[in-house]
């Protein structure tokens, strides 16, 4: 016998408080840079904006069904706080605030659908945190491929 504790390896349970804002660091992470590109390169693509379809997905199957959406919609909440605060300090250009305010809720509620549908079908083809089932029993040594 040793005098020593025997150690084991055990993985350290995550609290719900740490998974959210693990969720919410990542997406305003990745949005921001992406915000961020589009400002400094003034650029009016369309692909920029599609990348933020792609964290949102990236997010949903990553974060699950309720963690993905609101850390996608997080960092567009901040965006169009941002904006509106940017229209009333007499910002060039830009909309009135009704139109910015409708455009940010459309926009934030069709990422959000997004992150949702993907975190629902991870939810129910890969559970999270769950052993996957074998679908079909071991083979058998010697026996058929097709038995």
């Amino acid at each position: 016998m040793s005098p020593f504790p025997v150690r084991t390896l055990r993985t350290p349970e995550v609290s719900s408080l740490r998974r959210w804002l693990t969720a919410l660091a990542v997406g305003f992470a990745a949005e921001g840079a992406i915000a961020t590109v589009l400002i400094l390169m003034q650029s009016q693509s369309v692909y920029g904006p599609l990348l933020l379809l792609v964290v949102a997905c990236v997010l949903g199957w990553k974060f699950g069904r309720l963690r993905g959406p609101v850390a996608a919609v997080a960092p567009m909440v901040v965006f169009v706080i941002a904006e509106l605060i940017r229209q009333a300090l007499g910002g060039t250009g830009g909309a009135d605030p009704v139109s910015t305010i409708v455009l940010g809720v459309s926009a934030s509620l069709f990422i959000a659908f997004f992150a949702w549908i993907v975190g629902a079908m991870r939810h129910r083809y890969k559970p999270i945190g769950k052993a996957q089932e074998p679908t079909e029993p071991p083979a058998q040594r010697g026996a058929s491929w097709r038995s």
